[in-house]
């Protein structure tokens, strides 16, 4: 719990104006029980008399130039020809404890990470999951696509119906279309909740963990077909040892790459708008 020490506080209120829940009232030396426990007000105390106890030291100066993260973000890409070379269980754990301080949308910090290195267990993960996508676009057939057409549109069952065709081809080209033989898997999961936005905060995660792995000379694939695969199976939550309340909110395939990219390819411009009056 956040707790303001009297006797270092010089008032200057800092903590007051930065609390994005209006928590803080020096005055009175009280913390809101809104308090999200963000704690920006101990972050930004220059007399470190508030959230005494979170404090792990000063900020140091960041070296990394522009150019730099411009560069990281070209060169990452979705890997999936994997080394068989392992990745160690005291590295992923690193990885996922360091990742702790990637931003959230709503500071509950509540997600939780199964990892996956056994390849018996990569192996049913990715059966089970092509058993199940597959399962669910067959049912996209002559007597379903009226109906989808009616309620979504025709241009959606089109778009259906390339992915399936797409998904159930490669399925029967690449057994291992899910996993890709990857050394581990990272699954990102929470309790389901009315309220908050574990969605978002396993999203954020998910993207800032893919650009610290390519500084670890550490290759990613984000893999959404996992996800979708568990909310229609529940047997892919006992599998990975997940509670049947917890919901999964993203996957990523992580291990040392095979191959290497040579040369950065450009990217379509995003369409960009300006409300400036």
């Amino acid at each position: 719990m956040v707790k303001i020490s009297a006797d270092n506080c010089i008032k200057c209120k800092k903590c007051e104006a930065i609390c994005p829940v209006t928590g803080v009232d020096i005055e009175n030396n009280n913390i809101s029980k809104d308090c999200i426990q963000c704690y920006h007000c101990g972050a930004i105390c220059p007399q470190k008399a508030i959230g005494k106890g979170k404090l792990v030291g000063k900020t140091s100066q960041n070296n990394i130039q522009p150019y730099d993260f411009e560069l990281l973000m070209e060169q990452r890409r979705s890997h999936r020809i994997f080394s068989t070379q392992q990745v160690s269980p005291e590295l992923l754990k690193k990885f996922v404890e360091h990742m702790r301080y990637s931003p959230t949308a709503s500071n509950l910090q509540n997600l939780s990470f199964t990892i996956v290195t056994n390849k018996k267990k990569l192996k049913e993960i990715n059966d089970l999951s092509i058993e199940t996508i597959s399962k669910a676009f067959r049912s996209i057939n002559d007597i379903t696509k009226p109906i989808i057409r009616l309620l979504k549109g025709r241009h959606t069952l089109k778009t259906m119906e390339q992915s399936k065709r797409k998904f159930l081809q490669k399925a029967e080209l690449r057994k291992d279309m899910i996993c890709y033989n990857a050394p581990a898997l990272i699954v990102v999961h929470s309790e389901s909740m009315p309220t908050g936005m574990p969605c978002h905060d396993a999203n954020i995660w998910t993207g800032m963990a893919t650009l610290y792995a390519e500084l670890l000379n550490l290759s990613t694939c984000i893999n959404g077909y996992i996800v979708n695969a568990a909310k229609r199976n529940k047997k892919i939550k006992q599998v990975l040892h997940i509670p049947i309340k917890n919901e999964i909110h993203s996957t990523i395939l992580i291990g040392y790459p095979r191959t290497k990219f040579e040369n950065r390819i450009e990217r379509k411009m995003p369409k960009i708008n300006f409300i400036s009056e």
